[in-house]
Order: structure tokens, then sequence, then C-alpha cells
């Protein structure tokens, strides 16, 4: 059977890696920590864990950490976890058992999910690579959002990973990571590009975040990127209020091939905004759908059920249509248990019958 390291660069994460070492220890053969200045308890704990800890001196590169400890390990594969994930104990079972079917694929997706409903359940995901034969190399790339790029065989997996931060992120940490990349004379790559754009747009920075957007549409970038760079474009345009440039930059994603519900739920939202009810309608019906198998698009999982459930709702309202808003309404309690704009707005639309 396979034997597998599970890799780790850290500072200052005293309140969070006891919880990410537990999980880790249920399956690892080995636990490398790379850890880039902690202050705090980090490296103890990680210590007390059985983790061979070593010293990295942080260079503003995510993708250098993560090549660096990924050369301290020593087993067969290697999986990387960041100190606030979290694996519950089904998928840890999971990943015990994946172990012997290792050697069946040199990179290994798993589902990461990052943003969760009041219940833990997860309303964002998506596929990242997260275990690697070890014969690969260090391939980490990029400063910031690092990828792992390497030929080999792939598989997916059944198991999810949780990132349960406890604290947020400097806010500008990873723009500042590419202006000092831009400064410095280097040409981003389109996937650089995409992310550079998300950045701007997540610092308010609209009109640089418009500009960026633009140019990563331009290059040869990742289909489902480009589609989520068009939805953020008509967010822009609906804000600044231009809900004309909003639909154009979203029908010009539709040429990018089946549209996604994502896709379907920001149509959905300017046919409603610009009151064309039916063409509302239209879209956001066209988004309720199952969940996707293996896409490396990010799956906004509410697009998929919830969301255009309760939109679907208002709009039968405003169509006079009280039964079916109620129906639509009652769908969405299905998805969002105990909602409450779900259950405000079915009182309202009951009251009306």
């Amino acid at each position: 059977m396979a034997t597998l390291s599970v890799t780790m660069i850290v500072k200052n994460e005293e309140d969070v890696i006891a919880r990410a070492l537990t999980c880790a220890k249920k399956f690892a053969d080995e636990i490398i920590v790379a850890d880039t200045g902690s202050t705090d308890k980090t490296v103890n704990i990680a210590k007390s864990f059985g983790a061979k800890v070593y010293t990295y001196e942080w260079t503003d590169d995510f993708s250098a950490a993560r090549n660096f400890a990924f050369e301290k390990a020593t087993c067969d594969y290697v999986m990387w976890l960041d100190a606030d994930d979290a694996i519950n104990g089904d998928n840890c079972q999971k990943i015990i058992a994946l172990k012997p079917l290792l050697d069946k694929a040199d990179i290994w997706y798993m589902k990461y999910a990052t943003a969760f409903d009041k219940d833990g359940k997860p309303t964002f995901e998506y596929w990242r690579e997260r275990v690697f034969r070890r014969s690969l190399g260090a391939c980490w790339t990029d400063p910031v959002h690092e990828v792992f790029y390497a030929a080999g065989t792939r598989e997916f997996s059944s198991v999810t990973v949780r990132h349960e931060k406890l604290h947020a992120s400097p806010r500008r940490r990873n723009l500042d990571i590419y202006l000092k990349l831009i400064s410095s004379g280097a040409t981003l790559s389109p996937r650089q590009k995409f992310y550079f754009a998300n950045e701007l747009y997540s610092n308010d920075l609209l009109p640089l975040a418009l500009s960026a957007y633009y140019d990563f549409l331009s290059s040869d970038g990742m289909t489902e990127n480009k589609v989520q760079a068009a939805i953020n474009l008509s967010r822009i345009r609906a804000a600044q209020g231009d809900l004309n440039a909003a639909l154009s930059d979203l029908v010009r994603a539709l040429s990018f091939g089946e549209p996604s519900a994502e896709l379907c739920v920001a149509l959905g939202n300017v046919y409603y905004a610009l009151t064309n009810t039916d063409g509302a309608i239209f879209w956001y019906k066209a988004a309720l759908r199952p969940l996707p198998d293996n896409t490396l698009a990010f799956v906004d999982i509410y697009c998929y059920n919830y969301y255009p459930l309760i939109q679907l709702g208002l709009c039968y309202y405003k169509k006079g249509d009280i039964a079916a808003a109620a129906d639509c309404t009652r769908r969405a309690l299905d998805y969002k248990k105990e909602d409450e704009t779900a259950l405000n707005n079915l009182t309202f639309f009951e009251s009306l019958r």
C-alpha cells in the first residue's frame, strides 16, 4: 500500500493547527510542517503531534513554500493541507480507504468547501488537486493562489476538505503580492490575470478590476474562469447602474459553452433588475439542476437550488401567480431549512390566498 505524507505551511496558527493535525494523524504516515516565522505556540503544538517541523524564510511566495515542504516529504504520495483545514470523521475514513488505491493515479482531486451556512453545510466548493505522486517532483507554481502543474494521470475522489477559518486573512495580502510581482516587471499568466482581477474586485478597486477582467478575457485562460470573470463583471456593472453592460458581459459568456447554474442565476438577476420578469423566470428555471460532477469551476451551491427558487417565488408574485410563488418558496426551504427570508416570503404569499 502506498504511503502518504501530509505537508503544511504555517505561521501563528495555534488556534487551529491542532484540529488539522488531529485529522491528519488518522491517515498520514508522516507530517511535514514548514513554519514561516511563528511567534506563538504553533511549532510546539505541531511537534506534539509528531510532525517534522522545518523553518522556512517567507518570501511572499506560497508556491515556493509548498515546494519546500514537498521536498521534505519521503512517502510515496504527498498531500497538502492548510492549518485551518478540517476533515470530518467520514472523510478521514474515505482517505484511509483511498490509500490502497492511490497508485491508480498520479494526482488526486478532492472537493474544497470554503463557505458554510449557519448549520455548517457547505455553500461554496470547488475541486482542488490535493494528493500527488512524490516522483512527479515539487511542481507548485504562482506565488499566490498557487497551483500544482505536472503531467500525469488524474482521478477525482469522494473526499471533501473543509476550509474553516477562524480569522480572516490580511485583506490586501494577496493583492500586494501581485502588485509586487507586477512592479518587478513580471508578465502575468492568464491564470494570474484572473486571480489578480479577483483580488482587485474583493478589495473594492472596481475600475481597476473591470480593466483586469477584460484583459483576462482577451487571454487564453480557462473557460471556467472566463465564465466567472463575466459574472463578476456583470456584478460590477450592475452596481454602477449600467444593467445593459451587465447583460452584455453575461451574453458574451454564453459563447463559452453550456451555461452553468451560476451564469443562469446571474442572467436571471439582470433580467429581474430590468423588470423583465419572463426573462428572469426563464434563467432562474434553467439554473435548477443537480450539482455538477468533476467540474473545475467554482460551485456556488445555492445557485443550483435555493436561490433561483426564492427568486422564482418573487417573479411569480409579480405575475400574480400566488400559488406558484408559494410553491417555489416551499421548495427553497427544502435546501435551506428555517431560512428567515423564505419563511417570511411564504407567510406573505399564503396571506394573499
